[in-house]
């Protein structure tokens, strides 16, 4: 008996769980459809919760305001484009294959969902001075992403993969502030090609047996 209660009481949690997961995902649907309509000064909750077909407290229960949900969409986002360049980075070993993945994945040919991404980091950070929350968990989110990268130089180091001719933080500061750049002139120029800007790439991030 009490086994079966469990097992029960189990099931009724999954269930609880996956229709929580199932909410969610629909709110962030909704929110990055409409998002593309309105942008996002014009989005509002009670339009996500409409167009989700749930309540506008389902949305503030999930994400706590229209800010979180903004902000859960871009993680969402984020995690889509990581994954994405993970998968290339996995068909090679070459580092120069691997720089050339970004190139075209993130600065020259990006898919919607990056320019999307992107589009959204950019409106969300012109609103920051205005919104200290926001501005926060910007910055946090930044340091995660520089955390993340420095972790990746320094293993990148340890096998001998790229040069050490600088400490893996300032490495990834550089990376990444070259990987803006070039993303904001494909944006107004559209004139870069993938291997022009993986040999810009390579010029921060080379192998060892590299000559400057």
């Amino acid at each position: 008996m009490t086994t079966t209660t469990a097992t029960r009481g189990g099931q009724s949690r999954r269930t609880q769980e996956e229709r929580k997961a199932d909410t969610r995902g629909r709110l962030l649907e909704a929110a990055a459809a409409l998002l593309a309509e309105v942008g996002v000064e014009g989005l509002s909750v009670d339009a996500v919760a409409a167009a989700a077909g749930r309540t506008s407290g389902s949305v503030y229960a999930h994400f706590g305001s229209k800010q979180g949900l903004l902000l859960a969409l871009l993680d969402d986002w984020r995690h889509a484009l990581l994954g994405a360049v993970t998968r290339e980075f996995a068909r090679s070993e070459d580092l120069a294959d691997r720089l050339r993945s970004v190139a075209a994945t993130v600065v020259v040919e990006p898919t919607e969902d990056t320019r999307r991404l992107l589009a959204l980091e950019r409106e969300l950070w012109r609103l920051a001075p205005a919104q200290p929350a926001v501005a926060e968990a910007l910055r946090a989110r930044a340091a995660d992403a520089q955390a993340a990268m420095r972790r990746g130089f320094a293993t990148w180091v340890d096998e001998g993969r790229i040069a050490a001719d600088h400490d893996p933080d300032t490495l990834a500061t550089v990376f990444r502030a070259l990987v803006d750049g070039l993303v904001t002139r494909q944006r107004h120029e559209g004139d870069l090609e993938a291997a022009v800007v993986a040999d810009a790439l390579a010029a921060v991030v080379r192998p060892p047996d590299r000559p400057r």
